[in-house]
């Protein structure tokens, strides 16, 4: 590995812990980044980077809808506790082409980590050209994105992963069951059947018939939207057009 490597998580905590875990085995210098500010300055000015976001996409789509400019091009991989059907489809909906995700118990195992480091590590150098982690022209995210509403990104989203639920190979009582159970509709169907359909929509998806993977995994939600903490010093030009997001999150 010829790049140095961001690293950003929720929490200022997480990414010192991040830190600490991948530094050692990095060959390069990694750069934690805390505050949403700081990471859209970084990803700016460095396109080519390879960044380890600690967060989870569907609890996040609209942050990463808004920096996805400022993802395209780079290898990203995702930290989180657990994975759904969701996060493991958002990133090409993101249009992002170089991504990978690892769970937290294989952070924490030192084997784990190494493995998935390499592995993260051939993601980084696929397409990369000579100094492409050096610092680069600024970039700044797509102007289109701030008219839009969260409600509007979210809806965009589900749109767009309602068709993937097809694309992946249920059938149409099964996209509509698991559609109408997300919305906590039971339809018109006897208990039997649609809990047949739902099972095994879930397993297609990869995904176990509990109730936390219909909830999480199928659709994205506002409810579940958990935001990046802003500080005062995060208000500023380069996340101006990121921050009414947060805001109407937060309502």
């Amino acid at each position: 590995m010829s790049e140095s490597l961001i690293i950003f998580c929720r929490e200022w905590a997480v990414t010192v812990a991040m830190t600490g875990y991948l530094a050692p085995i990095y060959h390069r210098p990694v750069m934690p980044v805390h505050g949403l500010a700081q990471l859209t300055r970084i990803l700016q000015a460095y396109p080519r980077m390879p960044v380890v976001l600690g967060l989870r996409p569907h609890e996040h789509v609209v942050e990463l809808y808004r920096l996805q400019p400022l993802l395209a091009g780079r290898a990203v991989l995702f930290v989180g506790r657990c994975f759904y059907w969701t996060d493991y489809n958002l990133p090409e909906w993101l249009a992002l082409e170089r991504y990978g995700f690892c769970t937290w118990d294989a952070m924490h195992d030192p084997f784990s980590r190494r493995m998935e480091l390499r592995r993260f590590s051939r993601l980084c150098v696929d397409e990369k050209d000579e100094g492409d982690d050096r610092e680069g022209e600024p970039l700044n995210p797509g102007s289109a994105a701030a008219l839009m509403t969260e409600t509007q990104v979210l809806e965009r989203a589900n749109r767009w992963l309602y068709r993937e639920l097809s694309a992946t190979g249920l059938t149409g009582y099964e996209v509509r069951v698991l559609s109408l159970m997300t919305e906590g509709r039971n339809g018109n169907l006897p208990s039997r059947i649609r809990s047949l359909h739902k099972n095994n929509g879930l397993y297609k998806l990869g995904m176990t018939k509990h109730l936390t993977d219909l909830y999480r995994g199928v659709k994205v939600r506002a409810a579940l939207q958990s935001g990046l903490t802003l500080q005062a010093e995060d208000i500023s030009p380069e996340t101006e057009n990121i921050i009414p997001f947060r805001q109407e999150a937060g309502r």
